[in-house]
């Protein structure tokens, strides 16, 4: 099946067929010049619950210190607004499953008959 692009100034008129998708680089960090090497046979789960934490605490804020720019008319990027709010509630909905999802772990765990 071939794939067209539409050009959004002649609209149907201008198809061509699309290049074939070239595999994307892994993305870093900002400030990061290689991948980070994580030890994960020596990290436990409260390293990882507070980490968690940590990254709820980070985002919150930096869409706080967002408002604040905001409102007092620094902000030139309000999509990168938009997107620190997303990586905000997205570590919120994250960490709110891992806890819920430990709880209830840990309830079928006492629940067991022995």
């Amino acid at each position: 099946m071939a794939v067209y692009t539409i050009s959004p100034l002649f609209g149907t008129a201008s198809l061509e067929p699309m290049g074939r998708f070239e595999r994307m680089e892994k993305m870093l960090p900002m400030d990061a010049k290689e991948l980070p090497i994580i030890d994960t046979e020596n990290v436990s789960f409260l390293d990882i619950f507070r980490g968690l934490v940590d990254n709820v605490v980070e985002t919150n804020e930096q869409v706080d210190r967002d408002a604040l720019d905001l409102a007092l008319g620094n902000m030139d990027n309000v999509a990168e607004m938009q997107a620190n709010i997303e990586k905000s509630l997205i570590a919120v909905d994250l960490l709110v499953t891992v806890k819920n999802e430990t709880l209830s772990a840990y309830n079928s765990i006492i629940n067991m008959q022995i």
